[in-house]
């Protein structure tokens, strides 16, 4: 005997294959869930909530990994200390114009205020011409060093004649100041670009 199974449209008894009922003449169609795609879209989202949460699960320890790195990451130069860091322990004007011969003169009235003897200062200079060009010619000066004592509270002039008569006007750093006691504000052997970056700058006066 066939299994029976009641029509889903009329309610009549009708055999559970046939699909259609010889009542009614509705048609037969099975249980969503007996129904092949039903299965394939099931497991394709399952298969997609578990790549996401595993997705979700990794960028989780990627960025905790991050964050150790981080935390453990040495600090980077631009917060190491430097050595043009604290007062250099002079005050300085300058000015600069032509001497008695038209050659550009320039003049610094320095100033010691630590309570040690200065031994040497080493200042550094850019040159540039009345149009505000920088000048960078054989004759173009940058280091200048004064190697008189200045002792505690003190102040004296130096003067230097520059040798590019064309030099109109100039930016004064002061890069390394050396103490009689053998202790140094600055480097003596800084670069351009570290002098540049971050020495001590005064202003200059550019007289006619």
């Amino acid at each position: 005997m066939s299994k029976m199974a009641k029509c889903k449209i009329c309610g009549a008894e009708i055999a559970a294959n046939a699909k259609v009922c010889p009542s009614c003449g509705g048609k037969q169609r099975k249980p969503v869930y007996k129904q092949i795609w039903f299965w394939v879209v099931l497991i394709l989202v399952a298969i997609g909530v578990i790549g996401s949460i595993s997705s979700g699960s990794d960028q989780e320890g990627s960025a905790n990994q991050s964050s150790a790195a981080a935390a453990n990451k040495p600090a980077s130069s631009s917060s190491a200390p430097s050595v043009f860091d604290g007062d250099c322990g002079i005050t300085a004007t300058a000015e600069i114009g032509p001497n008695i011969i038209n050659f550009p003169e320039l003049k610094i009235d320095i100033t010691n205020t630590t309570d040690k003897e200065i031994a040497a200062i080493k200042f550094y200079i850019v040159p540039y011409d009345v149009y505000g060009e920088q000048l960078t010619g054989p004759l173009a000066e940058n280091g200048l060093i004064t190697d008189d004592s200045i002792t505690a509270g003190s102040s004296t002039t130096r003067s230097w004649q520059l040798l590019e008569q064309h030099t109109h006007d100039v930016d004064l750093y002061v890069y390394s100041v050396y103490f009689a006691d053998g202790t140094e504000w600055g480097d003596r052997n800084a670069t351009e670009s570290q002098i540049l970056k971050g020495a001590v700058q005064f202003d200059v006066t550019v007289k006619s």
